[in-house]
């Protein structure tokens, strides 16, 4: 567990009162909700403004993938990932390497970004990222476009993909 420092200040009693509810329904400390709340806003809200990303409904995100054929979510993704990684993560980590990159689609693109779940392990001298997602097959589509890109364009490396309905599997060597 890394150090720790003691904060004490005041919230209103509206406030407390959904903290302490909230913190009951997840099973955990309000020390453990709020620090999980302030991590949040430490590694992503503060940059939302300006790193240009808005929070859109599943839905909608589905509808939209839902008007273009898989080849042109592809290409959108080989598009977009040209681009918008790069300059994301230089802004937000200041440096381009393997650890910023997987940090960018864990945080920004899973945990925070609610595209999908993330998973990893290493085995051997391969790093396995996995994306559960809820896209369908067109959202595998675009990630695998993406994903491919981003490495292209941030590591210039490739990576070996695998895809569902609902995940991406990418290898890459570490």
């Amino acid at each position: 567990m890394p150090p720790s420092t003691t904060r004490s200040f005041r919230v209103d009693n509206d406030l407390s009162k959904i903290l302490d509810e909230e913190a009951e329904r997840m099973g955990v400390s309000v020390n453990g909700l709020v620090n999980m709340i302030l991590k949040r806003y430490a590694e992503f809200t503060r940059f939302l403004s300006k790193i240009d990303l808005v929070i859109i409904n599943r839905e909608l995100l589905n509808s939209l993938l839902d008007c273009y054929t898989e080849e042109d979510i592809y290409g959108l993704g080989i598009s977009l990932g040209e681009v918008i990684p790069r300059d994301t993560i230089l802004f937000w980590k200041k440096t381009l390497t393997q650890e910023t990159v997987v940090d960018y689609i864990e945080k920004i693109i899973c945990r925070y970004g609610y595209l999908g779940t993330y998973d990893e392990v290493n085995q051997n001298d391969l790093k396995i990222i996995v994306i559960r997602h809820r896209l369908g097959r067109k959202g595998s589509q675009f990630f695998h476009g993406y994903l491919k890109s981003a490495l292209k364009n941030t590591l210039n490396i490739e990576g070996s993909f695998e895809l569902t309905d609902s995940s991406v599997k990418v290898q890459i060597r570490t």
